[in-house]
């Protein structure tokens, strides 16, 4: 250990513990800062979720307990970041980065926030500045994956070298970069992380599990095993089984099996079928076809059929015979290692897609679209599912859940007395009823076939050994109401996108699903098993379901009317134009002004202020400040004009304006952040205009960023920097925001998907360059503005709803994130939760803000 560190450690009750937790802002600042503090607010106590005193706790715990600084910090970081309060590590982290002594373990602790917050490229960059050394014996996953994903084979090689040298010697940090290796391909160096791994005197049953699981892929992945070759004049068809190489993400619910089961139940109806291949697959197939109604079994084709368990999220590390056949269902949002999708399917399968749904965007990749196109028309289990695939250019169509079909292998049997327990199935019980949870850990080790016998007797209990069932699980309700169990369905968010056209039908609508199933897949079955060409059989299948695509390109093409809105905008705008205050510059720049907008209430009166001085202060050019207000007087006009005679002020009084509840509005904000979305209206002469939030500062002309080429964009912004920039819709959650709501939930998402068929990339609304006349071609107040009282969105998500897929991409200098990149600044922006002007968290860049507090304050006098 290096003196230095030796002396923190030794002095930890002292000296060091002492800086560290001022710097991270727990106690006062310098004098030199105080004194510019004066002039500014007192500071909010702050929540839970941003109390610096619990990371110090944390930290100063660690110290006391004997762990060098390093390793201290490293684990108050993990440990608050386990908690979910990345903001407290984040400052401490960023306070430690900035002062010289401790720059590097800074660097450590923030490149583990990076990752944490998907800012792989940052996580790099910082880990580069801490000594490998610490980070081979801290945080080797974390860089090991940062540099995986950027491609740098130096990273790579770094990481592989640890494992080598026997530096990395925790099982959670093993296990991790085990499966970061093989994400990336590198299947060699997985198995050595493994067998490492494996040779640690002591490992838990959890992380030899884990290693077990992996193991079995290293090896389906680095030797490909030879598929069975299916005897000629036999169909190889597909089970869906449900393992894959992330731990986390191989199903442990039993409500997958479930819907296996149903699938077979359409297979096992034709009657001529005689089954082949694994023994314990091929006898419950057999059992499942002993059970068929009588009145539901189907003749012919007389053929054999050879079963082949496939992985829903893996089917590549398979061995699929080729030529097989399979019904492909479930839902397709189970990535591996948070990287990869399990589609396309392993190219010896052909998917016949029914009951399928996605909701998450990004994983139809091209090369995703084109599998989906050439294996169409999907069947969609939601409507959701239909019209984002709508939107792609997929042939899809509404098919409803399979599960329901699932009463073709039930029989008619006695059922449970009226005196029989109540079950409760991942619901709320009464106390001391009987329960059970669908998801176990147990099911992802289990084998295929015995999980798939312990779903059959499962759905046979729910009838026979109970009054009645209640549950939450889609997968446990449809399948129960199908076999004619007494069920009730207690959905946690009626408006989840999973349920839109299965939840909200009765008991004739899902007949109707049901017998849709029934009717659709028979022909295109019976095509399959008799050996048909597999041209043919996908010809038939578009020809059946072709009134169904139709019935959903018309229901997705429905023009949607206005929303109404509680208040007339046009009356709204002009009213407020009515109270129009113009104070003109008394000491004017020469040149084409620059035209900004800013909103506020009586809390951000000083901070407007220090943003308007730094505007001056770098600008040459004439500065036009429309300021949208609440709560202020002619003082304040009079104040500001007085402080910069060289700035023209527009002031308009929007304090009458109420736009309803705001669900999306985040607790820090206040309802004027809203009247931004009035602007085109607000201000119908003016055709551009520069929108600047009140907790970010200039430290460049801004007259350049006004300046920007906009083209026909409608505005301009700055794309998030985080990895959930790509989400879109997905960011905006407003299924829980509308959960008792779903029928405007659909009409919402239906809308962007039309709106946005390539889906969109979400941006931060701090600073914006607006194309106010395009906007206003656009009616966008009168179009948009009711999202915020219908849907709950707060002004930065409705001008993503809006721009998300048309706008200008601004350079990351102009709303630049303090802490959370290495961005040369244009403009500093305080985006979140913490702001320069309080003083309870270290903040990056807060003497540039205090800079700003002192101009003020020499300018005042």
């Amino acid at each position: 250990m290096s003196t230095y560190l030796l002396n923190l450690r030794n002095r930890a009750l002292k000296k060091s513990a002492r800086v560290a937790l001022r710097l991270a802002g727990a106690t006062p600042p310098p004098a030199a800062r105080a004194a510019k503090a004066a002039s500014t607010p007192a500071a909010k106590s702050p929540g839970p979720d941003l109390d610096p005193l619990r990371a110090d706790a944390e930290l100063m715990r660690r110290i006391q307990r004997g762990e060098d600084f390093p390793r201290a910090v490293v684990g108050m970081v993990r440990a608050e970041l386990s908690k979910k309060r990345d903001l407290p590590a984040r400052s401490v982290c960023q306070a430690l980065y900035d002062n010289p002594e401790t720059r590097a373990v800074g660097a450590l602790g923030a490149g583990i926030v990076a990752m944490s917050n998907t800012q792989p490229g940052f996580a790099r960059d910082l880990f580069r500045e801490a000594p490998l050394e610490w980070v081979a014996r801290l945080a080797p996953a974390e860089y090991l994956r940062a540099h995986l994903i950027a491609k740098d084979t130096r990273g790579r090689d770094e990481a592989a070298s640890w494992i080598d040298d026997g530096v990395v010697t925790e099982p959670g940090h093993l296990v991790s970069m085990a499966e970061s290796f093989f994400a990336f391909g590198d299947y060699e160096r997985s198995r050595k992380a493994l067998d490492t791994l494996g040779a640690l005197p002591t490992l838990s049953d959890h992380f030899r599990r884990r290693a077990d699981h992996l193991s079995t892929f290293v090896e389906r992945a680095s030797h490909p095993r030879t598929p069975e070759q299916v005897p000629a004049g036999r169909v190889s068809f597909a089970v869906i089984d449900y393992k894959q190489p992330d731990w986390p993400g191989t199903s442990s619910n039993v409500g997958d099996y479930v819907q296996t089961i149903a699938s077979l139940a359409n297979v096992v109806r034709h009657d001529g079928l005689r089954f082949h291949g694994d023994p314990e697959l091929v006898s419950f197939v057999d059992e499942l076809k002993e059970r068929v109604r009588p009145e539901l079994k189907l003749d012919g084709p007389a053929a054999d059929v050879h079963l082949t368990l496939v992985n829903r999220d893996a089917s590549a590390y398979d061995a699929v015979p080729e030529n097989t056949w399979g019904l492909t269902f479930g839902w397709y949002a189970h990535p591996t290692f948070g990287l990869t999708y399990g589609l396309p399917f392993n190219s010896n399968i052909n998917p016949l897609f029914i009951s399928f749904h996605v909701n998450r965007a990004d994983m139809l990749t091209p090369e995703t679209i084109e599998h989906l196109k050439a294996n169409g028309p999907v069947g969609c289990r939601d409507w959701y599912t239909t019209h984002l695939l709508l939107s792609r250019g997929i042939p899809a169509f509404f098919s409803g859940c399979i599960t329901t079909t699932v009463n073709a292998v039930f029989p008619d049997a006695p059922k449970a007395g009226p005196n029989a327990p109540a079950l409760y199935v991942d619901t709320t019980a009464p106390e001391g009823a009987k329960t059970y949870k669908q998801e176990r850990d147990e099911v992802k080790w289990t084998p295929a076939p015995q999980a798939l016998r312990e779903a059959l007797d499962l759905l046979d209990s729910y009838r026979r050994d109970y009054s009645e069932v209640h549950t939450s699980r889609l997968h446990c309700y449809l399948p129960a109401w199908s076999i004619g169990a007494n069920v009730t369905v207690h959905p946690k968010v009626k408006a989840d996108v999973r349920f839109k056209g299965l939840l909200d039908v009765d008991d004739d609508g899902r007949n109707a699903i049901r017998e849709k199933v029934r009717e659709i897949l028979p022909p295109v079955l019976s095509l399959m098993f008799s050996g048909a060409p597999t041209e043919e059989v996908y010809a038939e299948w578009a020809r059946v379901t072709a009134p169904l695509v139709a019935e959903a390109r018309a229901e997705f093409a429905k023009p949607q009317e206005r929303l109404p809105l509680s208040f007339d905008i046009d009356e709204v705008c002009s009213a407020a134009r009515e109270t129009r205050v113009l104070r003109e510059a008394t000491q004017p720049r020469q040149g084409e002004p620059v035209n900004i907008a800013v909103a506020l209430d009586g809390n951000l009166k000083k901070e407007m202020e220090v943003v308007v001085g730094a505007m001056v202060q770098h600008s040459t050019r004439p500065l036009h400040v429309v300021a949208m207000t609440r709560d202020h007087s002619s003082e304040d006009h009079d104040r500001l004009s007085a402080l910069f005679p060289e700035v023209t002020f527009e002031w308009i009084a929007l304090d009458d304006v109420d736009y309803g509840p705001i669900a999306g509005l985040k607790g820090h904000i206040t309802v004027s952040t809203m009247d931004r979305l009035l602007l085109p209206e607000l201000l119908p002469d003016m055709d551009r205009i520069l929108y600047h939030d009140l907790d970010a500062i200039p430290v460049v002309d801004i007259a350049e960023l006004f300046d920007t080429d906009l083209q026909d964009a409608p505005l301009a912004a700055r794309t998030y920097s985080t990895g959930d920039e790509r989400r879109g819709v997905g960011n905006l959650n407003l299924g829980v925001r509308l959960r008792n709501e779903p029928e405007l939930a659909h009409l919402f998402y239906r809308a962007m998907h039309r709106r946005h068929p390539e889906g969109f990339r979400s941006f931060n609304a701090g600073i914006l360059v607006l194309n106010l006349a395009a906007m206003r071609k656009d009616s966008f107040s009168q179009e948009f503005v009711p999202f915020v009282e219908h849907f709950g969105l707060d002004d930065q998500e409705v001008l993503w709803c809006y721009a998300g897929s048309t706008y200008h991409h601004l350079d990351a200098g102009w709303n630049t994130q303090p802490g959370q990149e290495f961005v040369d600044p244009k403009i500093i922006h305080w985006a979140g939760k913490v702001k320069p002007w309080k003083r309870d968290h270290y903040i990056r860049h807060r003497d540039r803000w205090d800079d700003g507090v002192a101009y003020v304050a020499e300018r005042r006098g």
